[in-house]
């Protein structure tokens, strides 16, 4: 690890989720050095020329990428240690990464303070992966919200009931999208720092698939998530 902060590499084909992962861990590892990569070749081009910490790996990219391919990491970058995420996650999947000497899985759908903890975990030398996979959990109503504590002892994330992906304090964002209103105000009348709105508000758009703020807000009414 560099003497200012952690130095994560994140990968994934989406911007805008990449874009709220960065303000995500940057509003906990301010000093931290971040850098993306939308594709694999991307990714072992970055660790090629520099070291990082901690990879946060999309499971699926558009050249290729997959399970197999992380002996390739491995190689290139032996001290890096690696989070999988996935929003489409076999659990054949989670137990081949498990064999491979994954450091964590966690759910693209997982809360911020969920995936923080589970960052957490890892760069203390400690294993994240989620209870129960993803995919048993089926689709976007499948992922339960994570104890309190965030992570168990041994770095395991408990899972409980299933019930919806959100939870209540991002139906409440998703509101005030409908209504159209600005990131600061939110973050004033929710108590929330502004970068963290941010985030929470990008990860919401990406997982809803949507290209707007308004356009998350309709998806989630769509899906039953809020009432109009």
């Amino acid at each position: 690890m560099s003497l200012t902060g952690p130095r994560f590499l994140l990968v994934d084909d989406h911007a805008l989720f990449r874009m709220g992962l960065s303000l995500m861990l940057t509003e906990r590892w301010p000093h931290a050095m971040l850098t993306q990569a939308g594709t694999w070749a991307q990714a072992l081009a970055h660790l090629q020329a520099q070291a990082a910490d901690l990879v946060l790996l999309d499971i699926h990219l558009p050249d290729g990428h997959g399970l197999d391919d992380l002996a390739v990491l491995r190689e290139l970058a032996p001290q890096a240690r690696v989070l999988l995420m996935s929003s489409d996650a076999d659990p054949a999947h989670i137990a081949q990464a498990r064999e491979a000497g994954i450091d964590g899985f966690v759910p693209k759908s997982a809360q911020a303070a969920d995936i923080v903890a589970a960052v957490q975990a890892i760069l203390r030398g400690e294993q994240a992966y989620a209870a129960l996979p993803y995919a048993a959990l089926g689709g976007l109503g499948g992922m339960g919200s994570v104890t309190s504590e965030g992570l168990a002892p041994g770095g395991v994330l408990q899972v409980q009931e299933a019930g919806v992906a959100f939870s209540d304090l991002q139906l409440a964002l998703l509101r005030y999208l409908g209504k159209g209103t600005p990131n600061k105000a939110i973050a004033r009348q929710m108590g929330m720092s502004e970068s963290a709105v941010r985030a929470e508000v990008s990860w919401i758009t990406e997982w809803l698939q949507a290209t707007s703020r308004r356009e998350a807000y309709e998806r989630a009414v769509a899906r039953g998530l809020i009432a109009p």
